[in-house]
């Protein structure tokens, strides 16, 4: 994707291979899918939204808004922040080796149950008149 190329250039020179690839005819969608063996990262455009997205290396787990990893490690409240992609870019660059190890075999059954309640403490905070 265009204006990537530096963070792609980190990702690959920290051992991360691009393993899938698409663009769509319509609205210039696409997506880039980089993997270092423990963790996936989609970078992709929606009807011109940016996105990155993270997952374990088991092609079976769901896909997580990068933002949730940035708030597990900052320890992050407000959790509808908008961050915007270059920021989620330099989180990237700064964080990567703490990332590596959430997402680590022996740490990610936690780090998951974490996002995941941290997905649904964002889901409160963005329609806090919602009944669960």
């Amino acid at each position: 994707m265009e204006n990537d190329e530096k963070i792609y250039d980190t990702l690959m020179s920290n051992g991360f291979k691009l393993i899938a690839k698409d663009v769509s005819a319509f609205f210039g969608d696409c997506y880039d899918v980089f993997s270092n063996g423990i963790f996936q990262l989609r970078f992709s455009v929606s009807k011109s939204f940016k996105s990155i997205d993270i997952r374990n290396n088991h092609l079976d787990e769901d896909w997580y808004d990068l933002a949730l990893v940035k708030a597990l490690l900052y320890d992050e409240k407000n959790l509808n922040h908008v961050t915007t992609i270059e920021e989620y870019k330099d989180f990237l660059q700064n964080e990567l080796i703490d990332i590596v190890k959430l997402f680590a075999d022996k740490n990610y059954l936690t780090t998951k149950k974490r996002l995941e309640e941290l997905g649904n403490e964002r889901a409160k905070q963005m329609f806090p008149m919602t009944k669960r």
